[in-house]
């Protein structure tokens, strides 16, 4: 069993090469440099003469300045000159600019932050941070040059891999000027202190700083960034040594053509996956499809790729015949160049033919690697080849998806047998115990020289900085034992009592962060998250179960005690020499001890420097160590998981080197490769790959380089290797069939042209159109671009489209500017309130790769239309052909034409094929119009302004903020402020779509002296609970009961409502209106010989409410048994007596009463209208027994022409409604006067319908046209004031709302 588990000679042999792969690239070390090999032996950080070059010196000056040019029109003459020019333009890139900024700072040391450098003042060493990535320093600093208040959790001013230079305050780099590289961008309990603190790692140990008095500066600058290229430089070092297959294509351009030499010695490959499907096998059986699969796949799992495919296999496969061109190059070739325009379908054509790779070779037996420019990118094709059951691991811990974080290296590591890494963990144990052991000695050297309390005598001694003599006659004087102390907190002992009063304790500095107004807004808070899409999880800080937050121990640097020098004597005043001499240190003057002990100090730091940098050396060796065992464990882990893929960023391929070259791949994909660096590619041309393959398209983004000059002739660092290649006519496949975009804008698949596959856009008679307009474009405090008018269309178009029942997903504005993506989703926040913040906008350069169903491009650049006509990033080709390829379904630019056709020939001749295009069509919108059509009415009307898009009304009155729309106004909420008065004399404060609610006793009912209402009493009993509206509670009432008469500071105490009106209880909203006095002849106040006692005091409301409670059943009870006819009228009397409250609320019932008689002609009979008369409404009821309460409230005559609804309530529930468009009363409760009644305060809003359907039923007949338009009430009730049924809460048919 033993022998079973013994590791095979091969295995052995595989075990040592990946380690000493993995060692030569973590300790590498360039070699002596050649003549005309310079650049292969400079160091992988730059030095203080490359940041800081002596000007006087044209030697360094020269250094400093010589660059290649990058000839990409022709081959290279040799392969040394390739990779140099290529390495020297990856230092300058990233070096250049951080030297320039230096200089200003030389130059003027009192300078403010500027568009292209920070300063940061005031930097102070706190400590060492030993972590098992090496040690860290740690600083505090002050950003008091900025003149803004940094926001630190959005900049990205020292970004982990930042290049930052330091020099003391009194050099101003001068002299003096150490690199070092930003390792932690810790943001809580570090760059959020006052001051804040920042780590970083030093380019040259020896510079590190030990004395925490020194006071230094620190410059940034805001271009370049070093870990983009820092490990780009080391790789192509590396590659300098090594010859790989490749070579004779990218350095001679050789048009060879070959087929990969593993390809050769085995050509037959499993290509079934290539058969999607049985034509006309919707009219077989399961059966005799599987059965006709299984013999057309049959052959195919054997297949030799060599001669390409067979041209029956087209009609089972979903690939058009250029993706199966582009499959079989990619098969096959040493080098793979395949172009794809966009949407024609490259990230498919790469996983199918990396499928065919995977099935062909045993599992586990080679890996492919598979990278990106960004992570998005990587992301994307990696979950399809998951979703294929093929294994993967994604290195870098950068990526948003969540799906690929659980296919980190890190979750890999967890899964790992422990089996499997024995030799990896052995290794582990012994290098964390020598690191620890190295912490062990920086401790001793800094408690040595900065103690606790005081410097041991002794180790003066030892250092040599005092005498044996001196140290004897310090010791021998016992004083200092019989004067203890006075304070626990003073240090003690001989050092404690020869200082005497002389002694002080070190205050930190006081260097509290100044406050600025103003914050920080630079174009790096706008950043895209592609822009700054870089793999920092490892630049230091790899992935880790922390997520990234460096965990270590922090050893504290500073002096706690001193002595005193009001002098400011130091160690070349002729006093403090003559001091020093002496031999017996109590002879020292007293006044001087203090000066002459800060000399100690400083001694003792100097002798300790250099002993101190050498264990920091010792430190970051073992760090290293560390790490090529933490990379060899990898490479256990994925063999043990058999792993098929790896996939990482193009900047992940540099980073990873030494893991990737010791995995020995055989083939490499590039995907979007038009957009990376070519050093990025050749750093990464580790020694066994056989295959490169490049996908992407060149006339789409170019590769990004952020230093002015480098760009453009004669370096050329935005021409990609993708681009080159194909520049120099290599073999190379295009895929030419369109997938994506609409049909009118180019040659489409039939997935795109069959009918049906694109939907119409709702609201729209066209999917394309070109909005001309001539308005001015702005700067913003960035310098960047915006324009408010073309914004402003936009959000509006995107508000109209959204109303249309388009989703806000299926929308995305394009922008070439970050001023106007700003600009547009902020004029979403203030001009559309009613949607969720719209935030599918992007700049172009961030949406490469990506697609939607509508796009609208903004295109900002407008002087007018007189000019100066200017286009900017408009007339980059590369640019133009993303913004115009992402849309599916939609495509609509917004932009001035006539600019563009102006500014210039670049310009021209990209927009202009553009507009050819939509003129042809009939859609470019010369006269500044956009067309849009009702989906309602068919009708088209045109907006030519962001203000055409004219507001409808609503039934309550407000306009209707969107434009012309499916969704009828009834099912629509009004977002608006409500305006109503309510019978409390308060304003409402809800929207107007919304229930009027107020919490104050007058509208809840409730006082704090009320008693308050059983659940079981009578009156609650009398109520159907389903009827009870959801907003008003119990604990609502007792809640205003509670507060008194709080609730009714502006009106004074108002109106007192009675139990049984309960305002608020079903309230609509609606305009003011006066309670239920009587229905059907029942009087709701008590007669003389009932009230028995005048004063509210001894008045029982509850057995009152019973008494009445009998009365209005036995009432209705003889209503019902009375025959009618139909056109028999109802005779209603209202009888009541007057109340009064006094101002301690008191309440005092009148003795006169009054009564008043109400005739309603054409009352329904008994047996037809059975449920109106019978009054089973429980709210109906409670307001019958409870009307004795109801106060000052006038009675109001039935308007002559108010039928249907209105004639079915008493007058009270008639009055105070506001016209269906008349503006709504801003006082108090309506008295006087009488309007047709919208609305029923008391009536539960999900019961209104039904009593609109009763009201017909009083009027006679509820199909008589007549009685419809004499009655608008009815359909004003459902639609006037906002649908009846729309803003009740709680009920079903709620999906039909739209709610803002």
């Amino acid at each position: 069993m033993a022998e079973a588990n013994k590791p095979s000679n091969v295995d052995v042999a595989d075990s040592q090469h990946e380690f000493d792969t993995i060692k030569h690239h973590v300790s590498f070390e360039p070699p002596a440099p050649k003549p005309g090999k310079e650049w292969r032996s400079y160091p992988e950080l730059p030095t203080s003469q490359d940041l800081n070059p002596d000007l006087e010196d044209p030697h360094q000056v020269a250094n400093a300045n010589y660059l290649l040019p990058n000839t990409w029109h022709e081959p290279w003459v040799n392969k040394n000159t390739y990779l140099e020019t290529h390495y020297r333009l990856q230092r300058e890139e990233a070096i250049t600019m951080l030297r320039y900024s230096i200089q200003k700072y030389k130059e003027d040391p009192t300078m403010m932050d500027d568009e292209q450098t920070c300063i940061y003042t005031r930097v102070y060493v706190r400590g060492y941070l030993m972590t098992r990535l090496g040690p860290m320093c740690q600083v505090q600093f002050s950003t008091a040059r900025s003149g803004k208040k940094i926001r630190w959790t959005q900049t990205h001013r020292l970004t982990v891999g930042t290049l930052v230079a330091v020099s003391t305050a009194r050099d101003g780099f001068k002299t003096i000027c150490m690199p070092a590289i930003i390792s932690d961008h810790r943001v809580r309990d570090g760059l959020d202190q006052s001051p804040p603190i920042i780590h970083f790692q030093w380019a040259n140990l020896n510079d590190a700083v030990m004395d925490p008095n020194e006071e230094l500066v620190m410059v940034e600058t805001k271009y370049g960034y070093f870990e983009a290229v820092r490990h780009t430089m080391v790789g192509l070092q590396h590659v300098a040594n090594t010859e790989t297959p490749l070579d004779k294509y990218l350095v001679e351009a050789d048009k060879s053509d070959l087929t990969a030499e593993y390809v050769r010695e085995n050509p037959r490959m499993n290509v079934s996956s290539l058969v999607h499907h049985i034509p006309d096998s919707s009219s077989m059986t399961v059966e005799e499809v599987d059965a006709i699969m299984t013999e057309v796949c049959e052959p195919l799992q054997t297949y030799s790729v060599l001669d390409g495919f067979d041209k029956s296999l087209s009609k089972y496969t979903n690939l058009d015949n250029s993706q199966l061109k582009a499959v079989h190059r990619i098969l096959t070739k040493e080098l793979a160049i395949v172009q794809g325009p966009p949407g024609t379908g490259k990230t498919f054509t790469s996983v199918q033919a990396l499928q065919i790779l995977l099935q062909s070779q045993e599992k586990g037996s080679n890996v492919i690697v598979v990278a990106a420019q960004t992570n998005h990118a990587v992301d994307q094709i990696l979950i399809q080849l998951i979703n294929g059951g093929y294994k993967v691991v994604r290195l870098g811990g950068r990526t948003q998806n969540e799906v690929i974080k659980r296919y980190s290296m890190y979750n890999l590591r967890r899964r790992a047998a422990p089996s499997r890494t024995q030799r990896a963990d052995r290794d582990f144990k012994t290098f964390e115990s020598a690191r620890k052991k190295n912490i062990g000695m920086l401790e001793k050297v800094i408690d040595d020289v900065f103690p606790a309390d005081l410097i041991k005598p002794e180790t003066l001694q030892s250092a040599g900085i005092i005498t044996e003599s001196q140290l004897e006659s310090l010791l021998s004087e016992q004083a200092w034992a019989a004067a203890p102390s006075s304070s626990s907190d003073l240090p003690t002992g001989p050092m404690a009592e020869w200082l005497g009063n002389q002694l002080t304790q070190v205050k930190l500095p006081e260097e509290k962060e100044p406050e600025f107004e103003a914050d920080e807004d630079n174009d790096s808070i706008d950043l895209d998250a592609e822009d700054y899409d870089l793999e920092l999880d490892d630049c230091i800080v790899d992935e880790d179960a922390n997520g990234g937050r460096i965990e270590g121990k922090l050893l504290p640097i500073r002096h706690l005690w001193t002595g005193a020098n009001p002098q400011h004597h130091v160690e070349g005043d002729l006093v403090i020499r003559r001091e020093l001499r002496k031999s017996n240190l109590w002879d020292i003057d007293t006044k001087h001890r203090g000066a002459v002990y800060q000399y100690w100090q400083k001694q003792l730091l100097s002798l300790h420097r250099q002993n101190f940098r050498h264990i920091l050396a010792d430190n970051a060796r073992i760090a290293k160590n560390l790490k090529i065992n933490r990379w060899y464990k990898d490479t256990k882990c994925i063999k043990a998981q058999q792993i098929q893929i790896i996939g990482c960023t193009t900047t992940g391929l540099c980073k990873y080197r030494g893991l990737l070259a010791a995995m020995r791949p055989r083939t490499m994909l590039i995907e979007e490769a038009a957009e990376t660096r070519e050093a990025n590619i050749i750093s990464a041309l580790y020694g066994s790959l056989h295959q490169l393959i490049l996908v992407g398209d060149h006339q789409q983004l170019a590769p990004h380089c952020d230093t002015p000059g480098l760009g453009e002739d004669p370096y050329f660092m935005r021409v990609s290797m993708f681009e080159r290649l194909v520049g120099l006519e290599m073999p190379y496949t295009m895929l030419n069939m369109q997938r994506r975009m609409i049909p009118s804008l180019r040659q489409d698949h039939p997935v795109v042209t069959e009918g049906g596959a694109r939907p119409s856009i709702p609201g729209m008679a066209v999917p394309s159109f070109f909005f001309h307009h001539t308005w001015s474009e702005a700067l913003d405090e960035n310098l960047s671009r915006y324009n408010v008018l073309e914004a402003e269309m936009i959000v509006y178009f995107i508000d109209y489209l959204l109303m249309n029942g388009v989703q806000a997903s299926q929308i995305t504005v394009l922008t070439f500017y970050r001023g106007q993506k700003k600009k547009v989703m902020t004029t979403f926040k203030t001009k559309v309130k009613h949607w969720p913040p719209f935030t599918n906008v992007f700049t172009v350069d961030s949406y490469q790769g990506e697609e939607n169903d509508i796009i609208l491009l903004s295109l900002v650049r407008s002087n007018g239309p007189n000019g100066p006509h200017k286009a900017g990033f408009l007339q980059d080709q590369n640019r133009g052909v993303v913004s115009i390829s992402r849309a599916r379904r939609g495509f609509y630019i917004f932009g001035n034409m006539l600019n563009l056709a102006y500014a210039g020939s670049s310009s021209w001749n990209m927009w202009g094929r553009v507009q050819r295009v939509f003129e042809t069509q009939g859609r470019f919108g010369a006269d500044s119009r956009l067309p849009i059509t009702c989906q309602n009415h068919g009708k088209t009307t045109w907006k030519c302004h962001p203000e055409d898009w004219c507001p409808a009304q609503l039934s309550c009155g407000h306009a209707c903020t969107r434009q012309c729309h499916w969704v009828k106004h009834e099912k629509l909420i009004c977002p608006e402020p409500c305006e109503r008065i309510l019978p409390c004399n308060h304003r409402c404060q809800q929207v107007c779509g919304e229930a009027c609610v107020c919490n104050c006793a007058d509208f809840t009912g409730a006082y704090s002296h009320d008693e308050f209402l059983d659940d079981n009493s009578a009156l609650q009993g009398g109520i159907d609970k389903s009827r009870t509206a959801p907003f008003i509670t119990l604990d609502q009432r007792r809640m205003g009961a509670a507060t008194g008469n709080r609730g009714n500071r502006r009106g004074g105490r108002g109106n007192r409502f009675s139990r049984g009106l309960r305002p608020g209880v079903g309230y609509r909203g609606g305009s003011s209106r006066a309670p239920i006095q009587t229905v059907g002849g029942v009087s709701s106040v008590r007669s003389d010989n009932e009230q028995g006692n005048n004063s509210w005091a001894t008045f029982d409301a509850r057995s009152d409410d019973k008494q009445k409670l009998k009365k209005a059943q036995a009432q209705a009870d003889l209503t019902e048994s009375a025959p009618r006819s139909n056109a028999a009228n109802l005779a209603i009397q209202d009888t009541f007596r007057p109340v009064t409250v006094d101002v301690n609320g008191v309440r005092s019932i009148g003795e006169g009463t009054a009564a008043k008689t109400i005739t309603v002609k054409g009352a329904p009979s008994a047996q037809k209208d059975n449920d109106l008369l019978n009054f089973d409404d429980a709210i109906y009821t409670a307001t019958l027994t409870t009307q004795s309460l109801a106060l000052d409230h006038d009675l109001m005559d039935a308007e002559p022409g108010n039928a249907g609804l209105a004639a079915s309530l008493p007058q009270g529930r008639r009055a105070g409604f506001a016209a269906p468009h008349q503006p709504r009363p801003h006082g108090g409760v309506a008295t006087t006067g009488s309007s047709p009644a919208v609305r029923q305060a008391d009536t539960p809003e999900w019961e209104l319908a039904s009593l609109a359907d009763t009201a017909s039923v009083v009027e006679g007949d509820d199909k008589d046209s007549e009685a419809d338009e004499a009655a608008p009430e009815h359909s004003n009730d459902k639609g006037q004031d906002g649908d009846a049924v729309s803003r009740r809460t709680g009920f079903e048919g709620q999906e039909d709302l739209i709610f803002f």
